[in-house]
């Protein structure tokens, strides 16, 4: 593993390790509010204070799944499971999601019970005083679990983050019901726990979907792809691309692409655009733990073909020994190995005193030229080209039209060095 590879699973633990501490912070809150909803709950008869506390008791119970769940996260990749065991965290999201719905359906049939058989509340402002401090208490802790997981996309403290959203408003709905029923309006604590059962089952059937899609590898949200398709598409030396799956595992996404590039590329050329495009990825999306790039063999059907010529007779035009002397340049496009059209430029650079044929090669990327056909060049020149992936090819024949016959017909020979060292 080099110090690249190093670094990213240091930063990938230590995500992970911070999922942990948020979810335990959680886990203590959410335990101490639940027992003092419960002894409350008991002490004054309030129905909905217990459901509420029942509420805050599958918060702590979603909470330590969700520990357990990034602590198996943390595991490295082994020989039973390759590709790691981030996908515990979508699993634990799914039991928490189980878990809310089974408390939505307590809270309903509670509450229809006691809209039937209202019962008087014993110590009001008490139980007023709890219901306002658990709503405080959601409020920050949702901020906290949500902003935590954004920060280190875990889906389950996101889901616990929305789920104390849903705490925020149950404490509304149970000060409401509590100040009722002390106003002598008790069957409203039935209905309103009604209420706070609906609005859980919304949020747990949310949660659901979110993990179950995960699970079967869902796509990323289009944002996502966009990025990675952006790279891809303004990658040099990556012709085209297709096939491109993205999916979710826990924290981190996962993808593969087939990328064409030309096929004249020696195995070394394609190995670095693969690992170009993979780098870059990983910068504009940090949560890509890992993405597979198939490099495919690519020829175009249309090229654009420079030759280096000493007069402006198009394809009848002489062909030149120096690249960067050249006097003209024509330059021809071929589709499916017809010519299609020709045009003809002059060699602004020809008076350079040195290196004109570099200055030639760094021209050539806004002509859109493939390949070049010539018969010497030097070194920087012929590098040049190489890393703009222009194809460089040793001329036959002593007009352009006789160039162009021996390159569609296959018999010119692909430079893979240039012909001499020196550049002037």
């Amino acid at each position: 593993m080099n110090k690249e590879e190093q670094n990213k699973s240091y930063l990938k633990d230590k995500s992970l390790k911070e999922g942990q501490k948020a979810a335990l912070v959680s886990i203590i809150v959410s335990f101490l509010l639940a027992v003092a909803k419960a002894v409350v709950g008991f002490m004054s008869g309030a129905l909905v204070l217990l459901a509420d506390a029942l509420d805050s008791a599958s918060d702590v119970l979603s909470s330590v799944i969700a520990y357990l769940g990034l602590g198996i996260a943390k595991r490295k990749p082994d020989e039973r499971f390759p590709y790691g065991y981030y996908k515990a965290e979508n699993l634990a999201s799914l039991i928490i999601s189980l878990l809310i719905m089974l408390t939505a359906g307590f809270f309903g049939y509670k509450g229809y019970l006691r809209i039937f058989n209202p019962t008087e509340i014993s110590y009001p402002f008490i139980t007023i005083g709890v219901a306002i401090l658990g709503g405080v208490v959601a409020f920050i802790m949702s901020n906290y679990l949500i902003k935590k997981g954004n920060n280190i996309n875990s889906q389950s403290l996101i889901a616990s983050g929305k789920d104390r959203l849903k705490d925020i408003f149950t404490s509304v709905l149970v000060f409401v019901a509590i100040l009722l029923s002390y106003l002598k309006i008790p069957y409203v604590e039935g209905i309103i726990t009604i209420v706070i059962a609906v609005f859980i089952l919304k949020i747990g059937l949310e949660i659901i979907r979110d993990s179950v899609f995960a699970l079967m590898d869902v796509s990323p949200s289009k944002n996502i792809e966009k990025k990675v398709e952006a790279v891809l598409k303004k990658t040099a030396g990556a012709k085209h691309f297709h096939d491109l799956k993205l999916r979710k595992a826990g924290p981190f996404i996962f993808g593969e692409v087939k990328v064409c590039i030309r096929k004249s590329l020696d195995v070394s050329r394609a190995h670095s655009v693969a690992e170009q495009i993979e780098n870059e990825i990983k910068k504009k999306v940090p949560n890509v733990d890992s993405i597979t790039i198939h490099i495919e063999p690519y020829k175009s059907k249309v090229q654009n073909v420079l030759i280096p010529v000493k007069e402006d007779k198009g394809l009848d035009s002489k062909v030149v020994g120096h690249f960067g002397r050249a006097p003209y340049f024509l330059i021809v496009k071929i589709k499916n190995k017809k010519i299609q059209s020709y045009r003809i430029i002059r060699n602004k650079f020809i008076s350079k005193k040195i290196r004109a044929g570099l200055a030639v090669a760094k021209a050539m990327a806004d002509e859109d030229i493939d390949v070049v056909i010539l018969q010497r060049i030097g070194e920087i020149s012929f590098h040049t080209l190489r890393d703009k992936f222009i194809e460089v090819y040793i001329t036959k024949g002593k007009t352009a039209k006789e160039v162009i016959d021996y390159f569609t017909n296959d018999r010119l020979k692909l430079l893979i060095r240039p012909t001499h060292t020196s550049e002037k």
